[in-house]
């Protein structure tokens, strides 16, 4: 987790020496930024999603509560509910997997996952 604050202080450090010289680009030159910025953010969301984590007592109940759940909400199919099964009985999963169900949590829900046991990964704004 070391290696991850170094980068994240050698990203604000850079930022703030370069931030003088942003005033000068042209329109073209922040797209070409904002491109990079975006393809680094899509290949740090694959390095998260490949890490082993282990899931927390509250997302382990969250699953079991979605399980038990009568009558089944429409959002959650047969395909679902096995998943959610095969999840449980894993002692760890993939961040991919965490993922995917914090949102159908959500889904489910109606409201945001919020687990202050697990750190949440940054949100990114999609539009330019």
């Amino acid at each position: 987790m070391m290696p991850i604050r170094a980068v994240l202080f050698l990203l604000l450090v850079t930022t703030l020496h370069f931030t003088p010289a942003l005033a000068d680009l042209t329109a073209e030159d922040m797209l070409r930024i904002q491109k990079q910025i975006d393809q680094a953010s899509q290949q740090w969301q694959l390095l998260q999603d490949s890490q082993i984590v282990r899931p927390s007592p509250r997302e382990r109940a969250a699953i079991s509560q979605m399980l038990a759940t009568l009558p089944r909400p429409k959002t959650l199919n047969d395909a679902d509910i096995k998943y959610l099964r095969d999840l449980l009985d894993k002692a760890t999963w993939f961040g991919i997997e965490r993922r995917i169900m914090h949102e159908m949590w959500t889904e489910v829900s109606g409201k945001e996952w919020q687990d202050t046991e697990v750190p949440q990964p940054p949100k990114h704004d999609a539009s330019p």
